[in-house]
């Protein structure tokens, strides 16, 4: 019955079937089978081929139909085959590992372990699962068995004890004389460490693509292997644990902002827009290896009913009800261009002051909720936690401040989830930015101006001179006592970096405890303010590519108390990001 277990973990289409995870269903049938004799079930699995089952495929398989926007942002989460988030049971299974880890190199006092099965029956399988997944027949080069059993296995794949045998049965956790040696310290503490093969190059078009020299060659000769799936030799990370542990030592993703369609004509037409935001998909999808997803950080398109009632409605526009109109007709484009996106790679939104308003109400959410799904939500990638926040909300909450204040609620239990499971990077991804140049600025301190953009024509650049030509930089961030709200759990967990848009240029900051502040110029009009400070990156119309590079140190979830003291106000530690802006004009 063990051994049939271990043969249904190792299966990577019941790790793809959509009503239970393969862990949970393996469980359940190894517990039947001990208590009753009799199995869960007679035979092994597989997914029937059935057009339900369409968008569970297996890394192999080539994807065409994906869910997208309200079908995909739902739950809090994203919904995509090949950014499967865990199950609560992969959860309790991560916590688990984490809490004896920590305890194995001195991190956590037992005052602090996380009791996450409390359940007799739950507490075996939870055992076996686990001595299933440290022990397997394995290549030479994994250490799944703890202590010295390791040096009596290592040389070769014969060798290996069986999985369910008792010398990788993990002891009882009160047993105070039992070293729990799963990780050094200078491993990943989680459930995966990285094993050695070939990684393919960059491509010569993306390296040379936008005159932009990128990385000659990408971690060569590493990759991740997963305890829960030793056996993972996909070109992406496995879905195996949801994103929780990583499996690549490297991945990328795209930054774009501000597509806002029709921002150009100011709402006549939207095929300018359109255009730019088709180059900004065919450079994505030339990208070798693609990315791992893609955010959109706000204004996807420019109407929005407020900004006309509040210039008073004019012949093109005389009314709510019109401009709703146009908005509906935007979206739905807007939809239609990035259906276009490679279905491989999943595609987040966010949503903007021009989707849902300066001063945003329930009822301008829900619309867009209506088209885009969530407006806020967090999701695994690779070992990192990335965490979409409505920072229009941040900017001005007064019109929905119950909603403000489930988000912000939410944001804080997101970020302790994520410390929890040691999250070895934390970034955020939103439309306002947090500050433009230093985290302390007020509004006094803004003085710069950026120019209403050539495109609008002269008529906007009125004579009066007490009429704006621009718009100030106060406009852009968001306000200093909001600002610090977000900022300081921010420090408190460790975020790494934090994505925006909304100012139509480049700008390049960090916090004061390290978190880089990136600011990413628009897919539409680009504006220059007066008060910016000199850049490094070419300002201009374009997207960012996003590559992080995790390290095989642990994170600050894992040190000991001494050392998170020492550590305090830090970003966590596990890896790096490098970014470049790709203009496609």
């Amino acid at each position: 019955g063990a051994y049939y277990l271990w043969n249904i973990l190792e299966c990577k289409k019941m790790a793809s079937m959509a009503s239970i995870s393969s862990s949970e269903l393996a469980q359940k049938d190894l517990w039947s089978r001990i208590t009753s004799g009799k199995p869960l079930i007679s035979r092994p699995l597989t997914r029937p081929n059935t057009e339900e089952n369409s968008n569970n495929a297996d890394d192999d398989d080539v994807l065409s139909v994906v869910p997208r926007f309200a079908a995909a942002q739902y739950g809090r989460t994203i919904h995509h085959p090949r950014l499967k988030q865990p199950t609560p049971e992969q959860e309790n299974l991560h916590l688990s590992i984490l809490v004896e880890n920590r305890k194995n190199i001195g991190g956590v006092d037992s005052s602090e372990s996380i009791t996450s099965v409390v359940d007799d029956e739950e507490a075996l399988a939870l055992k076996l699962s686990r001595a299933l997944m440290k022990g397997s027949h394995t290549p030479r080069n994994f250490t799944g068995c703890s202590s010295d059993i390791d040096m009596k296995y290592q040389v070769g794949y014969d060798n290996m004890p069986s999985p369910t045998s008792t010398l990788c049965f993990p002891e009882a956790r009160n047993n105070p004389s039992y070293n729990y040696d799963f990780a050094d310290e200078g491993d990943f503490i989680g459930t995966c460490k990285f094993i050695e093969f070939e990684r393919p190059q960059m491509s010569t078009q993306q390296k040379e693509h936008g005159g932009i020299n990128l990385i000659e060659e990408v971690h060569s000769k590493e990759r991740s292997s997963c305890l829960i799936d030793s056996n993972n030799t996909g070109s992406r990370p496995s879905n195996c644990c949801g994103g929780l542990e990583p499996h690549f030592p490297f991945h990328s993703f795209v930054i774009c902002a501000d597509t806002q369609l029709g921002v150009t004509s100011q709402n006549v037409e939207w095929e300018t827009e359109i255009e730019y935001a088709k180059k900004a998909i065919q450079t994505i999808n030339s990208l070798d290896p693609p990315p791992l997803f893609v955010c959109v950080c706000g204004d996807l398109v420019d109407m929005q009913y407020s900004f006309e009632e509040n210039k008073g409605y004019s012949s093109r526009f005389k009314n709510k009800q019109e401009c709703d109109e146009v908005q509906a007709k935007q979206n739905l484009d807007f939809q239609n261009v990035f259906s276009e996106l490679n279905p491989e790679i999943p595609l987040v939104c966010t949503c903007g002051n021009h989707d849902v308003s300066n001063r945003p109400t329930p009822a301008s959410i829900q619309r867009y909720k209506d088209f885009f799904g969530d407006e806020y939500l967090s999701f695994w990638a690779n070992g990192t936690y990335n965490i979409v926040l409505n920072s229009v909300l941040f900017a001005n909450p007064s019109g929905a401040p119950q909603l403000f204040s489930n988000q912000l609620r939410w944001l804080e239990h997101q970020l302790e989830y994520a410390h929890k499971h040691d999250a070895k990077m934390i970034f955020v991804y939103g439309h306002h930015p947090w500050f433009l140049y230093d985290e302390n600025e007020d509004t006094d301190d803004l003085t710069g101006l950026s120019p209403f953009p050539k495109e609008w024509g002269k008529s906007t650049f009125l004579e009066d001179e007490n009429k704006p030509t621009g718009f100030k930089d106060s406009y852009f961030a968001v306000p200093k006592k909001y600002r610090m709200t977000a900022l300081n759990l921010f420090r408190k967990y460790g975020v790494n970096a934090a994505f925006t848009g909304h100012f139509h240029q480049n700008v390049i900051s960090k916090s004061s405890w390290g978190m880089e502040h990136i600011i990413t110029s628009s897919l539409s009009v680009v504006f220059d303010s007066s008060g910016k400070p000199k850049q490094e990156e070419e300002n201009g119309r374009g997207l960012r590519l996003v590559e992080v590079h995790l390290d095989k140190a642990t994170c600050v979830a894992s040190m000991t108390k001494v050392e998170r003291s020492s550590k305090k106000n830090e970003v966590r530690r596990g890896g790096t990001i490098n970014h470049h802006f790709i203009p496609i004009d």
